[in-house]
Order: structure tokens, then C-alpha cells, then sequence
């Protein structure tokens, strides 16, 4: 085991159980606090692919296209399957801004889990043919950056129908909760 296995799968592990507490968890539905982690996922993974790759095979590209519409796929998912309700505790700096909140509970787990198990099966074949751009850390944070990405897309325009277009912070009607 080099180096750079042991730093993705601690990597992983981390986003992991990180990731798998705020799907448990309501969060608040603030537009700009949600594109916060894609955007400097994307930015950490271009910056450390830029300075840690030298060429990219076609293999590479196949990988990481494949593991691209994984990823996007299950982000469209986890906005989709995303429970929505009102704000039902005191406001607090927390919940400041938004009157929205959503959880994907133990489907967005899941829905990680197959991420991580493509991702590693990939990452095993692309490896063993030679193209080893797709298991790095680079990689990995870009893909993880899309799967949020798409996620918040899907998301905010959930919200934006729940509350007939308006921002994100105006609170739905009873009525217009129950298509959710």
C-alpha cells in the first residue's frame, strides 16, 4: 500500500462519515452556504490534479467520465429523495435566513454507498489497465465536488416550486409540503 492509497482512503473515510452525519441531520436550505463545499471541493481537487498529474490516458478520461455520471446521477438523486419541511425550532444562527430544512435520512446513505462501491471497483479496473488519474485525490475531490453540485441543483429548484418560485427563504403551505 503506497502513500497516496492510504491519504484517499483516509480521505474517504472521512468525507464518509462526515457526509453520512448531515444526511442523518436537518440542515437549513441556504443557497449560498450549500454551494460553499462544492465550490472548494472543486477548487482543492483541480489545484491538487493540476500539481499531481503529468498526462492523462484515454483510459483516465473513460474512468472519470463514468465515475462523472455516477456521481452526477446520484446527486440529482439525493436532491430528489431530500425530505423538505419548515423551520420548526427557534430561529438561531443556525437556521438564520432560511425557513426551509432537509435530510435525506438512510436513502442518502445508501445512495453514498453505491458511490463509493462503483467508485473503488472502478478505480481497481482503471488501475490494473494503467491509468491511475481516476484513483486520485485530485480525482476524487472533483467527483465529489459534482455529486454535491448536482445535488444543490436539484435541491434549490425543489424549493423554488415548493414556495411558487420565490426565494428559498419564504415558507411553504401546508398544501405545497405534501408533494415532497
Amino acid at each position: 500500500m503506497t502513500l497516496s492509497t492510504i491519504l484517499n482512503a483516509l480521505l474517504l473515510l472521512a468525507l464518509i462519515v462526515w457526509l453520512g452525519y448531515r444526511q442523518s441531520t436537518w440542515r437549513p436550505i441556504r443557497s449560498g452556504r450549500m454551494w460553499r463545499m462544492p465550490i472548494l471541493l472543486g477548487i482543492a481537487g483541480a489545484v491538487v490534479l493540476a500539481q499531481t498529474v503529468d498526462r492523462i490516458t484515454t483510459l483516465d478520461v473513460i474512468a472519470l467520465t463514468v465515475e462523472a455520471a455516477i456521481s452526477l446521477g446520484v446527486g440529482a438523486a439525493m436532491g430528489r429523495i431530500a425530505r423538505i419541511r419548515p423551520i420548526v425550532a427557534q430561529p438561531s444562527v443556525r437556521t438564520e435566513g432560511a425557513s426551509l430544512e432537509s435530510r435525506t435520512g438512510w436513502w442518502g446513505m445508501a445512495l453514498w454507498l453505491i458511490v463509493i462501491v462503483s467508485r473503488v471497483g472502478i478505480d481497481l479496473a482503471a488501475a490494473a489497465n494503467g491509468a491511475f488519474v481516476a484513483s486520485s485525490t485530485g480525482a476524487i475531490l472533483l467527483l465529489l465536488a459534482a455529486n454535491r453540485a448536482m445535488r444543490v441543483l436539484v435541491l434549490e429548484s425543489r424549493t423554488r416550486r415548493l414556495v411558487g418560485g420565490g426565494s428559498d427563504t419564504a415558507a411553504p403551505t401546508a398544501r405545497s409540503m405534501m408533494g415532497s
